[in-house]
């Protein structure tokens, strides 16, 4: 059982650390109104989800690429991006 803990508590700090690389990224590129929401507690797909608006199509695909790159530089495989 506190195995269990401990491994929850990892998940979560690791999940922080890519919520906070992705909103670094999407500042980088001037990205528009970032939120992070926290949804641990209401779902079992995802700790966080983040929202960004861009300029046009372009500066939207610029952001992806950005954030992916940050987080493949860190290590991190993301799961899912719309």
């Amino acid at each position: 059982m506190e195995d269990e803990k401990t491994a929850q508590k990892e998940e979560m700090k690791q999940s922080a650390e890519m919520a906070k690389i992705a909103y670094q990224a999407l500042e980088s590129k001037m990205g528009e109104e970032i939120r992070i929401l926290d949804i641990h507690e209401v779902s079992i797909l995802a700790d966080y989800f983040i929202i960004a608006h861009g300029r046009n199509p372009n500066h939207v695909r610029a952001l992806l690429d950005e954030v992916e790159e940050k987080l493949a530089e860190a290590g991190y495989d993301p799961v899912s991006k719309e």
